[in-house]
């Protein structure tokens, strides 16, 4: 059932002409995409810009598996442009993932906060599976999934097979069998069969590591078969021409595009007779010479392995499904908000604040103040709603100065015309907000004592909670969840899932307000705690 009319059109103010950008870092090459969001509540959006930059991370691990100095400022500079670019484009952050080369390089961590000190981008590393969910999401939006469907990702570390129905992902894993980890893994010799040698190593492995797990992702009755990643698209293109098509770019893409595990078998043995310096010149191959044997043979052995006879390739990926989850957070949090809470939130649109992080920040603040209040911890009324509107327009003043945008943004709350709320209710969201960061609120501050002793005390509070549920998004990936808050002797104990070393930074950072009015508070990753 949809929306009733006026929250779709208090969404609609939101959402309509939201610029995003998101990036995802692979092991081959760094995608940047730039999209705006389209009115109405079906999440829709248009693409404004991208940009690929071919990193090639795979390229720089040296013995241990550790990216070397010259990855690092190949990430730092693809970054850079990404970041301008989005600037350039309206998107005020870029949402960054990175997948496998920085998941298994034992520095990815240290290398990640050194580029967002350098770039002001956090790549953050995500799962193999969270990688998967992510790219079906895509894949979904891009092509027609019926009722039983696996999708094949191949990057430049891993394969990633995902099985799911028309909505979600159901089954996710990931194999490291990427188009460049298998290239290093089998190089090829001199002799006359050597491309076939490759060939037949390089299957073998791939049935080798896929046989525990085969039959979690083979071929049932009515099964439909999704390829999604540039080798798959550059084999659509190739098999398209061979057939006596028109290449790619000439037809509009491969989007949707069919072809059968026959034609890929025959594609493959071409390639894999000719010599290295000959793939470039095969139609539709062009730009992937140097991997496109390995590449392929990840392809059809694993296809072959799982039962698959035709498959459809889809343009949408990773990314899109990074956009397409994004804008569904704000959609989500938006209709979720009272009518005055969303005018805060077109208001915060106004001023260009990244609404995503916005309303991870509401949230995570609404579920802290939920949660004292669950232990014993009393406040007035309007507490939460002046918390939340705080929390939506904490980084207002970014479209001032990031230098002081606490400053800036306490002074356009001030003036921003928020309606539903009275003039105390404003300086109170003020006062919140310009205390989000950098200094807590002391007696030397005029606008801070120049308030009754109990809205001082209130404003205290609630901004040592909104410190807490900024650090805890650091990031800006949106995934920290709250899942415990407990007494703890003197202090509290909060347990966490779903963050990032630079969320977990971000929390020791900004406690000091929470221990001052709350007393200390220590924080658990559910993740550690689970391994340990």
């Amino acid at each position: 059932m949809g929306q009733p009319p006026h929250a779709q059109a208090a969404a609609g103010i939101t959402l309509h002409h939201m610029r995003v950008a998101v990036a995802d870092v692979g092991t081959n090459s760094s995608h940047l995409l730039i999209a705006e969001a389209l009115p109405g509540d079906a999440g829709g959006f248009r693409v404004i810009d991208t940009l690929k930059d071919r990193t090639r991370l795979g390229e720089c691990l040296d013995t241990r598996g550790e990216l070397t100095p010259e990855g690092e400022e190949r990430l730092a500079s693809a970054l850079t442009r990404f970041r301008e670019l989005a600037a350039s484009a309206g998107a005020g952050d870029v949402r960054v993932y990175a997948t496998s080369a920085l998941r298994e390089a034992p520095n990815g961590a240290e290398v990640a906060e050194r580029v967002r000190q350098r770039t002001g981008l956090y790549p953050a590393v995500i799962s193999g599976v969270r990688e998967g969910e992510l790219t079906y999401l895509g894949v979904r939006e891009a092509v027609e999934l019926g009722p039983d469907n696996v999708l094949l990702d191949l990057g430049g570390g891993s394969l990633e097979f995902v099985r799911g129905a028309e909505e979600r992902a159901a089954d996710v894993l990931s194999l490291p069998l990427g188009a460049i980890r298998m290239t290093r893994a089998f190089p090829e010799g001199d002799g006359k069969n050597a491309g076939r040698d490759v060939a037949d190593a390089v299957a073998r492995q791939v049935r080798e590591l896929l046989r525990p797990h085969a039959g979690r992702f083979a071929a049932r009755p009515g099964t439909q078969f999704f390829l999604s990643s540039g080798t798959a698209e550059a084999a659509a293109d190739a098999i398209a021409q061979r057939r006596g098509g028109r290449p790619a770019e000439a037809a509009g893409g491969v989007n949707g595009e069919r072809f059968t595990l026959t034609e890929l078998a025959d594609l493959l043995a071409h390639v894999a007779r000719l010599r290295p310096a000959q793939r470039a010149r095969v139609p539709g191959l062009e730009r992937r010479g140097d991997t496109i044997l390995a590449a392929l043979s990840v392809l059809h052995a694993a296809l072959d392995a799982l039962g698959a006879r035709e498959v459809t390739v889809s343009e949408g990926a990773l990314r899109e499904g990074m956009l397409i989850e994004e804008l569904a957070q704000v959609q989500t949090f938006s209709l979720a908000l009272s009518t005055r809470q969303r005018s805060v939130l077109a208001t915060a649109g106004r001023f260009g604040v990244n609404l995503s992080h916005a309303g991870q920040v509401a949230e995570l603040s609404r579920e802290l103040f939920d949660r004292l209040l669950a232990a014993g911890e009393t406040f007035p009324p309007p507490a939460r709603s002046l918390l939340t509107a705080a929390a939506v327009l904490h980084e207002a003043g970014q479209i001032v100065s990031q230098s002081s945008h606490h400053k800036h943004g306490a002074y356009l709350i001030r003036h921003a015309g928020l309606r539903g709320f009275g003039p105390q209710d404003i300086e109170l969201i003020a006062q919140i907000a310009r205390y989000h960061r950098k200094s807590l609120p002391k007696p030397s501050h005029p606008d801070y004592v120049a308030l009754a002793p109990a809205d001082r005390a209130l404003v205290a509070r609630l901004a040592g909670i909104l410190r807490v549920a900024d650090g805890l998004d650091r990031a800006h990936t949106g995934l920290a969840r709250v899942d415990d808050l407990r007494r703890q002797g003197q202090g509290w104990q909060l347990r966490v899932s779903g963050v990032t070393p630079l969320d977990l930074a971000g929390v020791g950072e900004k406690g000091d307000l929470w221990a001052r009015e709350f007393g200390p508070l220590s924080v658990q990753n559910a993740a550690e705690a689970k391994a340990t």
